[in-house]
Formats: structure tokens, C-alpha cells, sequence
């Protein structure tokens, strides 16, 4: 019944629900069905997309509700999947990566508990960044070089606006300006590094980003969002630098990257839409950095993209740019 009306074998245009409405209905039957089935395994993928925050959580609970006898693979690029599951029913799924590509670690990856809890939980990161990380760090410059993004969402989000302004600076390629983040990172997160680095984009972009190996291997999915990180961060200061200083773009108009790639590409022949279409197509170069300020989810550039896929835009972009 829906509204003390029957609403099975009712056409979809009869019922007065929105698509997300008809959507969550058509999952629910689709749970029991999965219940009901004589399969032992079920498999879900990406089960709360398009949905918003109330569905997602009777989604994730009808899950755990429906198909507490079953085993479940749930495939997701989600983290908010991840959270919720956890928050509803403590200890109740393995995590894993799951990789396919030839030429690397494939399978499904376990992560294990150390990093579950802080992939999930932004207090439990913020606990670990404070009182335990250090005695992981390999590459200290290059390790404060891959926080810049999240350092300056946190700023914002704490509504430290001197700080986020500071990082501003090292978040686009055409500033000059030399900031000190070891003073910005002992202030946000109450710690006492020692070595002092004032850098200036041009550091940023002095940095080898095919050898960088940032933490021991006790935490390799963070160990390798923070690769990532830096890597977003070097080839969008690239980019910015290069066609800021050839197409002479006016950055006080023109702030952000895909702003200033459409301003240097704004012509309508098929070599320079070629040249446009390539940039704006590139997944680390104009996600604009939204985990870091939205969500605040670290973790996601890991999830988000493959080694294999970041080392292939690494090259294509590098090698576009030195052809501009």
C-alpha cells in the first residue's frame, strides 16, 4: 500500500513519486528478492548512488536487515557506503581494494584495521595526524608537500581563513608567494616539527613525483592517497603555471583551473577544442580538490583512481605541457 492506495501492478506515471522514490521502491523489492533466492552470495554494486542522506541510511540499514543470513560482496566507490554500514552495525563487513590491472598487486587487497578506522572516521585521522603519524613518515617535505589540500579544507572548516588564504597560494600555479608550512602545520594540528620549510610553488614543482614514497608500509592505503594527492597537486600547479604565463590569462577573473583552461583553449578551431577537451577530460586535474573541502574524505583519491591510470595522465600531461 502507498498512501492506503494500492500501488502493485500500478504503471509508474499513476504514482505520485519522485525518481528517487520509485528507485528506492524498486531496490527494496529487489533486497527481497535476494532474501528470498536460494543463492548463498549476493552481490550489490554502488547500492546508494543518486540517493540522498535519509535513503542512503534505509538503504544501507534494509541491507543489513534483509540479507543478515547471506554472505555480501557490495562493490562501491563510496566512502559514505562505507561509514554508514559501519555506524549501523559495528565489525560487520572486511574491506578491501579491488584491482584489476596488469602490472600491479591485483585481487582484493584487504585494508586492514588501523587504516578502516581512519578511512571512515575524520576524528580518528585527525587522532592519528596529531599524536601518531610521525614515526611513519619517510619524506617529511614531500609528506607536508601532499597535505597541502587537506590542510587547507581543514582551515576552512575550522574557520581559520588566515591559514586557508596562506595555502591558497600554494594551491595554484601562478602565485609566487614563499609560505612556511611547517608553522601552518604545527598550528592546525598541535604538533612541534622541527625542520623548517618555507616553499614556494616552485618547490611544489622541484618535486619528483615518480619517486616519492611517503610513509613505511604499516599504512600503504594512506601512504598512497598522499602519492596521489601530491601527484593532483603538482600536474594542477603544472598546468596553471604553463598556461597562465603563455596565454597571459588575467587570474583575478580567471581564478580556477577549469576557468583558466577554457580562457587559454576559447577558440572554436578543432585544434585548440582538442587541446581543451584533453584537460578538461583528465580526472586529476579538475576534481578541484571537493574531498578536501566537502567532505573532508582523504582517502578518496586513492579509491578514486588507479596507479596504473594516475601514471598514464601523468605522462600525457607532462607531455602536453611540454609540447605548449
Amino acid at each position: 500500500m502507498l498512501d492506503n492506495n494500492e500501488f502493485i501492478e500500478k504503471e509508474r506515471e499513476e504514482l505520485s513519486l519522485s525518481t528517487g522514490e520509485q528507485n528506492f521502491i524498486s531496490l527494496t523489492f529487489e533486497l527481497l528478492k535476494a532474501k528470498n533466492c536460494e543463492k548463498p552470495i549476493i552481490v550489490i554494486y554502488d547500492p546508494i548512488s543518486s540517493f540522498d542522506s535519509i535513503y542512503k541510511n534505509k538503504i544501507v540499514y534494509s541491507i543489513i536487515k534483509f540479507l543478515e543470513k547471506k554472505k555480501k560482496i557490495i562493490l562501491t566507490h563510496n566512502t559514505d557506503l562505507i561509514r554508514l554500514l559501519e555506524v549501523q552495525k559495528k565489525k560487520c563487513f572486511n574491506l578491501y581494494l579491488l584491482n584489476n590491472i596488469e602490472g600491479q598487486e591485483n585481487g582484493f587487497i584487504e585494508v586492514a584495521e588501523n587504516e578502516k578506522e581512519i578511512m571512515i572516521f575524520i576524528p580518528e585521522l585527525l587522532e592519528f595526524i596529531r599524536n601518531d603519524i610521525d614515526e611513519f613518515v619517510k619524506q617529511e617535505k614531500e609528506y607536508l608537500f601532499s597535505l597541502i589540500p587537506f590542510m587547507r579544507g581543514y582551515a576552512k572548516f575550522i574557520g581559520n581563513t588566515e591559514i586557508k588564504n596562506k595555502l591558497t597560494k600554494l594551491m595554484h600555479g601562478y602565485f609566487k608567494d614563499e609560505i612556511n608550512i611547517t608553522e601552518i602545520y604545527n598550528t592546525l594540528f598541535n604538533k612541534s616539527v622541527q625542520n623548517i620549510y618555507k616553499v614556494s610553488v616552485d618547490d611544489i614543482l622541484m618535486t619528483d613525483i615518480n619517486n616519492v614514497d611517503i610513509l613505511k608500509s604499516n599504512y600503504p592505503m594512506l601512504n598512497k592517497t598522499l602519492k596521489h594527492s601530491l601527484s593532483y597537486l603538482f600536474l594542477r600547479l603544472l598546468v596553471e603555471r604553463k598556461l597562465v604565463d603563455k596565454y597571459g590569462i588575467n587570474t583575478k577573473k580567471y581564478e580556477n583551473l577549469g576557468a583558466i583552461i577554457y580562457q587559454a583553449y576559447k577558440e572554436e578551431e578543432k585544434d585548440v577544442i582538442n587541446k581543451r577537451v584533453f584537460l578538461i577530460s583528465k580526472k586529476t586535474l579538475l576534481n578541484e580538490f571537493n574531498h578536501f573541502e566537502g567532505n573532508m574524505s582523504i582517502f578518496q583519491p586513492a579509491i578514486d583512481i588507479s596507479d596504473y591510470d594516475l601514471d598514464k595522465e601523468k605522462v600525457e600531461i607532462i607531455e602536453f605541457i611540454n609540447k605548449e
